[in-house]
């Protein structure tokens, strides 16, 4: 029968450490991994030692066994200090090491060179086993101190607020296993009093231990922690009732058959009476968390109902924040233009953070962990450095990722209010939910991309059938307008013709002046008039050929274009020296694109940016245009990548409601007076965006001005 039992701790020492080479493996660079090491080699220093002693039936080699076993008992209670210690981050120093090790090495001394701590060896019906001295129990004192110590600080531990909801759970199971490992070592130690005489569960006990240990170290979807409470309690009321009443049939039968057999019907009986507590005390402390599930399966099915977007995302976060009650949630999709996951919906019970708004990029390790997780996660799991790149204004507690159907985003998902961890079900209710949710806001997507679709055609058919018409008007407008322009031109030069052969009999005669000077400023007028028609078609033609313009990319000065617009803005309005054209770049500085197109977009920024000033000019009273500098910033920021060119004025400025429609064809601020045709900025976006795969937007404030940036890729 011995051998059996020595077999038992042959391959419970492999197992230890086969345990804690796992540990090591998946966590090289912790001082968990170390700690947990030396837990395991002092298990298997014990359970090989007492494998060997076991297998003898010399008593002097069974007895040295016994003396190297002890030595892995000695150090179990200091590798179970350190281990906690370590798993709390609470740093020892070399000093307090020295004070650890030297009562181990005090005992270790005694079992070996006295009887004091071991004073014999004995055979028993499962083999030989070690006798206690008068000294072990003191070592049994030490041992109850060294484990209960870390554990009460493991207590102190947890009171923090600071500590996330999954390390405090990491902390009260291993607090657990720890005082079951306690009671168990203790009651595997009154085997050296032979009070029992049944086999000891050695085994039993530090396998128990070694793989709760490393099942907390290295999982992370830990049940809930008052299920496990109670599974603890039931489970230590069981085992102590088998080992009580088998003992008590072993010591009361006469035949060892019948003993083993009712021991062993015992034993099947206290586990299926286990089975059913547990099942039902299942039922009854995740009844609240069973009631959300469903909830969430309820309101996932009919999410598909839903076809916009936003209040879909409004939807989901409000479902699981006031479902399961946790502190925010936080919706991110991607955006493919900018390359990088933005913050869509930011909820909370206190919502003050629905304003804020921020991003992470393709390359942040954050978004790289993600897009590599098929299956919600627990925010603990990522590595330390990448959880402490992420900016949230809340504890992060769960990740859900949804990747599905080709929607792309994920969910960050706060601690419960009730500081409970998110269970195994938990996740794979959010790994439905994420389905669901990527299947609504595919159809979301779809009929938002059905809207932009018929909103373009709509687009396109206007300004085709106003391209188609263009060509075929053009001629005929121009034939007038040059007419136009040559009887201005002719009515001029008839007039100062007249002035200068006639200037006294003019000068003489106020009212014959008056109404020259008045002729001269219709035929201007009608002159300005014939040039900004001649604009409008000529905006409406560009825009008209912009697909069919010759496209050649070079490498050009920005200093040039900025010239040559600045020159025909002050031929257009006949600019006056006040206005302050400030250049933020260097002469020799060069700029990447169509450089004929590029000249048209700066030249209409230019444009808007003048007409804008001196609208406001004309706003001011007397006393504040004294005071009033016009002028435009122009300046160039060069990154890795790209190139930002922006456009500043302190002009006008646009009104917030009318920020969005800017980049709309054929919407205009200006007043008629003006020439605005409501297609210069579409154009200019559709240059930059379309023809440069670039960026463009605008920021601005009414009344104080406008600032236009422009994005483009560097070669």
């Amino acid at each position: 029968m011995y051998s059996l039992y020595q077999n038992f701790l042959y391959i419970s020492s492999i197992i230890a450490i086969l345990l804690s080479i796992f540990v090591f493996i998946k966590n090289k660079k912790s001082q968990i991994s170390f700690n947990f090491l030396s837990l395991s080699l002092s298990i298997f220093i014990l359970l090989f030692s007492y494998a060997q002693m076991s297998g003898t039936y010399n008593l002097d080699i069974a007895f040295i066994w016994a003396k190297i076993g002890f030595i892995g008992i000695a150090f179990f209670p200091l590798s179970v200090f350190l281990f906690i210690f370590t798993f709390i981050d609470i740093k020892l120093k070399k000093s307090q090491y020295l004070l650890l090790v030297i009562p181990v090495l005090f005992f270790i001394c005694l079992a070996i060179f006295s009887d004091l701590v071991i004073k014999e060896v004995a055979p028993n019906s499962w083999g030989i086993y070690p006798h206690a001295g008068k000294l072990y129990i003191l070592f049994i004192g030490y041992s109850i101190l060294m484990i209960l110590f870390p554990i009460y600080n493991s207590y102190k531990y947890i009171q923090n607020n600071e500590v996330t909801s999954i390390k405090k759970q990491k902390v009260i199971y291993m607090m657990l296993v720890y005082l079951l490992s306690l009671v168990l070592f203790l009651f595997d130690n009154l085997f050296f009093y032979d009070i029992f005489v049944f086999e000891p569960i050695l085994y039993l006990t530090t396998l128990f231990c070694l793989v709760s240990i490393t099942i907390i170290i290295s999982s992370y979807n830990l049940t809930n922690v008052k299920v496990t409470l109670i599974k603890f309690l039931i489970f230590i009321f069981m085992l102590f009732l088998v080992l009580i009443l088998s003992n008590y049939i072993l010591v009361s039968s006469t035949n060892i058959y019948i003993s083993n057999f009712l021991s062993f019907m015992l034993t099947i009986g206290c586990f299926l009476v286990y089975k059913k507590v547990i099942i039902k005390t299942e039922e009854v402390l995740l009844a609240q968390n069973r009631h959300y599930q469903n909830l969430l399966i309820h309101a996932a099915s009919g999410m598909a109902k839903e076809h916009n977007l936003e209040r879909l995302l409004k939807l989901i976060a409000i479902i699981v924040l006031k479902t399961i009650k946790v502190s925010f949630v936080a919706i991110f999709l991607e955006n493919k233009q900018e390359q990088n996951f933005e913050i869509k919906i930011l909820r909370s019970f206190s919502n003050k953070t629905s304003e804020l708004m921020f991003s992470y990029d393709y390359e942040h390790p954050f978004v790289n962990f993600v897009r590599h997780k098929e299956a919600p996660f627990l925010f603990d799991e990522m590595p330390q450095y990448i959880a402490h790149s992420v900016i949230l204004p809340f504890r992060a507690a769960l990740v859900v990722p949804s990747f599905f159907e080709g929607v792309k985003g994920f969910m960050v998902i706060g601690e419960k209010n009730n500081k409970d961890i998110f269970t195994r079900d938990d996740i794979s209710i959010f790994k439905m939910l994420a389905r669901q949710t990527s299947l609504a806001m595919e159809n979301c997507l779809f009929f938002d991309e059905y809207k932009q679709a018929q909103e373009k055609i709509f687009t396109a058919e206007k300004l085709a059938s106003i391209g188609g018409l263009a060509e075929g008007i053009a001629h005929q407008i121009r034939n007038r307008l040059n007419q136009f322009s040559m009887i201005s031109g002719e009515l001029k030069y008839e007039i100062k013709d007249f002035k200068e052969s006639n200037k006294n009999v003019i000068d003489s005669n106020t009212k014959l002046t008056n109404t020259f000077n008045y002729i001269d400023e219709l035929s201007e007028s009608l002159k300005n008039n014939v040039e900004k028609t001649d604009d409008v078609i000529k905006g409406i033609l560009d825009y008209a050929k912009i697909e069919s313009r010759y496209r050649m990319f070079e490498v050009f000065q920005l200093k040039e274009i900025v010239d040559l617009s600045y020159d025909l803005l002050k031929v257009k309005h006949r600019l006056s020296k006040k206005l302050k054209i400030i250049s933020h770049f260097e002469d020799h500085d060069v700029f990447f694109g169509i450089k004929s197109q590029m000249m048209e977009v700066v030249y209409n920024l230019m444009d808007n940016a003048y007409e804008a000033i001196d609208e406001k000019f004309s706003m001011l009273k007397k006393d504040e245009q004294l005071k009033f500098v016009p002028k435009i910033d122009i300046f160039l920021i060069k990154k890795e990548k790209t190139n930002v060119f922006k456009i500043s004025d302190n002009g006008i400025g646009i009104k917030e409601e009318n920020v969005s429609k800017i980049f709309i064809p054929f919407f205009t601020t200006k007043a008629s007076s003006k020439s605005g045709t409501g297609i210069g900025m579409y154009i200019v976006k559709r240059m930059v965006v379309e023809n440069h795969n670039g960026k463009v937007w605008l920021e601005s404030t009414y009344m104080h001005g406008t600032d236009i940036i422009i994005e483009l890729p560097n070669i």
